[in-house]
C-alpha cells in the first residue's frame, strides 16, 4: 500500500508531492494500524455473542498493559511503538482508565469477577491488584448474598400443599364439569 501511495503523491501533476510521509511517519502510520486493530478486536469481541460481565475487566486489563507498556508481544518477539504512538497511546490510556475506575461503582463487576471458576481471587492477587480492592470485592459479594440470596435458598419449602383460592377452584369445577 506504501508504494501506491507514494506514486499517487509523487505526480507533480495533482500537487500532492509535500504531503510524501517519511519513513518515521510511515512507522507511525504502522503503528496506528497495530494499535487500532487491538481496539478493534476488544470491539468486535464485546459486539458478539460470546462476552460476559466477567470478561469485562480481564479485556480492559489487557488494553491497559498494552497501552502502559506502549509494546504489543506476539510469541517471542516484541514490537514497541514509536514515540508519537506512545503518547497517543498514553492519552488513550488515560482515557480508558476513566471508564475503567466506573466499574468500582457497579457491583456485579466485582462479584462477576469474584465468583467466576477461572478467576476468583486468583486473578487479582495474580496481577497484584491492591488488597484493599480484593477485600472490598470479597465483602460486597457476601453482603449481596447476605442480603438477596441466603435467605431464598434456607427459608424452608412448605410441608403441604397451599389451598387454592376460591378463584382457582372455580376454574377447576367448571373446566372439570366441562370437560366430562
Amino acid at each position: 500500500m506504501r508504494d501506491v501511495i507514494k506514486v499517487f503523491l509523487d505526480r507533480a501533476s495533482n500537487g500532492l508531492v509535500k504531503y510524501i510521509l517519511s519513513d518515521d511517519e510511515w512507522a507511525a502510520v504502522h503503528d496506528l494500524v497495530d494499535a487500532l486493530a487491538i481496539l478493534k478486536d476488544a470491539t468486535l469481541y464485546f459486539s458478539s455473542n460470546d462476552p460476559s460481565v466477567s470478561s469485562v475487566i480481564p479485556a480492559m486489563d489487557r488494553i491497559d498493559e498494552i497501552f502502559a507498556s506502549a509494546a504489543i508481544k506476539s510469541g517471542a518477539s516484541t514490537q514497541t511503538f514509536s514515540p508519537p504512538m506512545r503518547y497517543a497511546l498514553a492519552i488513550g490510556k488515560k482515557m480508558m482508565n476513566k471508564y475503567y475506575a466506573l466499574s468500582d461503582d457497579s457491583y456485579v463487576y466485582r462479584i462477576s469477577m469474584v465468583l467466576h471458576p477461572s478467576h476468583k481471587l486468583a486473578y487479582f492477587q495474580r496481577l497484584g491488584w491492591d488488597n484493599d480492592w480484593t477485600h472490598t470485592a470479597v465483602q460486597i459479594t457476601r453482603e449481596v448474598w447476605e442480603k438477596r440470596y441466603k435467605r431464598t435458598l434456607t427459608t424452608p419449602l412448605p410441608t403441604t400443599a397451599p389451598t387454592p383460592s376460591a378463584q382457582v377452584s372455580s376454574f377447576i369445577n367448571v373446566k372439570l364439569v366441562y370437560s366430562l
